[in-house]
């Protein structure tokens, strides 16, 4: 009896858990098609890239922290802006923190190069270099040209009737009020492809220009099939966030994720690529899926960008586009037009002077007895007078000043301290000789050969650095570059210059000695943990 109640209560049991678990466990899988995928970010989309419709999607539009996805908006909006050759200053203004190329104030670059280091290496300094300059008017401060050019980006935005994206800032800092969502941010990707120089900027894998040099730091960029660019991003409040657009069997598939992980972020945007391509096969019309940004507008008509258009008489239009027009003088002005002003003006200070003269004739008449009888003459000291001393004095410090890698420290500066880390930097206590006033004259050929590196690399010039390392290497085969004042300071790929010279000087165990440390000091980044990883990896090959 009591083995066969112990049976019963088992079945009994048995029988609930059968009509309690299972309608739990099998009810979600049947119920959500999208639901059950394994990603880690908290907000995604993948669309089509050719007609917008969204072939999955999670929180697609949620406003959230876009990070350097921004410099998509930047980017194209900064095509239609100017032509890529034009030249664009830098000024201190600039020199925003963490991420950046290391530009310098004084230092002129071509638009072309300032896009790629926006878009390869996602400098923060070229982002507002180029918004600074290319919505610059006479009488502008450095923060109105920003914003006006922030005021073209809005209207771009409203264009393609994007509803979450509200930018504060053209890199994508984590700003109050600085959102975005992935169905934003993948519209505007599909419209930024419509431009080929776009296109070209997300799938270089290196490039050099304006004696600096960019390397693309996103991943997936060699490694999965059909790639043909993306942008990565990444800050506190946006977690780590990436754009990726490949292409197979002639479709485009553009897959975004905002907030995932540094372990996970990758294998999301791998997972969702693969998804897309999938869906696009098995529904290649998806007539019901719904559509994101401009494919839901049949009848948008982007504005041509005219430069250099004539209007009419003397004007031309600088620059054109959605909401804005520069118009200036395209011809000189005429010797006669020229005397229609200029006549009026030379008769008012002639009358000017002949009045001076009348009412001082008596004083200017006696200083003139004054001088002949003493016989003395009017000198003038150029040096004195004209300050030539004193501004060759300038001048040297200015180009001292203006040395790559070096900033002369404003009052500002001073009175905040140092000025804070940048987010790619190594901060490494270096070595302090005791005998500092003989510094100079310790200074070995192969030392100098070396700071002279670690300065190219501070410019971005990673090759010419390399060089200029394996020849301090070849001065000195025991010389430790680590040592030399600023290794330290240097942007991530100034240790790849390095270890690269290391490598051809024959030091291979330095080598990666030396990139391991550097992915150890980089580790939360996890785009400069692959990229040391994979530098690693070649040395053993």
């Amino acid at each position: 009896m009591r083995g066969g109640r112990a049976r019963g209560y088992v079945v009994i049991l048995s029988l609930i858990a059968a009509f309690v678990v299972v309608p739990v466990s099998v009810g979600p899988v049947a119920a959500a098609d999208d639901s059950d995928h394994p990603i880690t970010a908290s907000n995604a989309v993948v669309i089509d890239g050719d007609t917008g419709r969204v072939l999955y999607e999670q929180a697609m539009h949620e406003q959230v922290a876009p990070a350097s996805l921004t410099k998509i908006f930047t980017a194209i909006v900064a095509l239609e802006s100017s032509t890529i050759d034009r030249e664009l200053e830098v000024v201190e203004y600039d020199q925003v923190g963490e991420a950046s190329i290391g530009l310098v104030p004084g230092e002129r670059f071509t638009l072309e190069t300032l896009l790629y280091g926006l878009m390869l290496t996602s400098g923060n300094d070229a982002a507002m270099t180029i918004s600074r300059e290319l919505a610059y008017l006479p009488g502008d401060s450095p923060q109105e040209s920003v914003s006006r050019f922030l005021d073209r980006v809005d209207g771009t935005v409203n264009r393609l009737g994007l509803q979450n994206t509200t930018l504060r800032n053209p890199h994508g800092l984590d700003q109050n009020g600085h959102v975005s969502s992935a169905a934003d941010i993948a519209a505007m990707t599909m419209y930024a492809l419509g431009n080929p120089i776009f296109i070209e900027l997300i799938s270089t894998p290196y490039h050099a220009a304006d004696g600096r040099e960019f390397y693309n730091v996103n991943a997936l960029l060699e490694s999965y099939p059909g790639l043909v660019g993306g942008k990565t991003g990444v800050t506190s409040r946006a977690g780590h966030s990436l754009v990726q657009v490949a292409q197979r069997d002639g479709k485009t598939v553009i897959a975004v994720i905002l907030g995932s992980t540094r372990e996970r972020w990758y294998a999301d945007a791998e997972y969702l690529l693969d998804l897309g391509f999938e869906r696009l096969r098995e529904d290649p019309d998806g007539d019901d899926r719904p559509v994101v940004g401009l494919a839901a507008n049949t009848t948008f008509d982007v504005p041509d960008v005219a430069t250099d258009l004539a209007v009419g008489g003397n004007f031309t239009v600088d620059r054109v586009n959605d909401n804005e027009a520069v118009v200036r003088s395209s011809s000189p002005v005429t010797e006669d037009e020229a005397i229609s002003w200029v006549w009026p003006i030379v008769s008012l200070a002639t009358m000017g002077v002949a009045l001076v003269v009348v009412l001082n004739f008596s004083t200017i008449a006696g200083l003139g007895a004054l001088a002949v009888e003493r016989g003395s003459r009017i000198r003038f000291s150029t040096p004195s007078m004209f300050g030539l001393s004193p501004l060759s004095s300038a001048v040297s410090s200015l180009a001292r000043s203006a040395l790559p890698g070096r900033r002369r420290r404003t009052s500002r500066d001073q009175a905040r301290g140092s000025a804070q880390p940048r987010e790619h930097t190594l901060r490494v206590r270096e070595p302090q000789s005791t005998a500092t006033v003989f510094q100079d004259a310790l200074l070995t050929p192969a030392m100098t050969r070396a700071e002279k590196a670690i300065q190219l690399a501070m410019q971005s010039r990673y090759h010419a650095a390399t060089e200029s390392f394996r020849r301090a290497l070849e001065l000195d085969p025991d010389l430790d570059p680590t040592r030399c004042p600023g290794f330290w300071r240097m942007q991530p790929m100034g240790y790849i210059s390095a270890a690269k010279a290391y490598a051809l000087a024959g030091r291979t165990r330095d080598a990666r000695r030396l990139l391991t440390v550097v992915q150890l000091a980089f580790k939360s980044n996890h785009e400069l943990v692959g990229l040391f990883g994979r530098a690693i990896k070649a040395l053993d090959e």
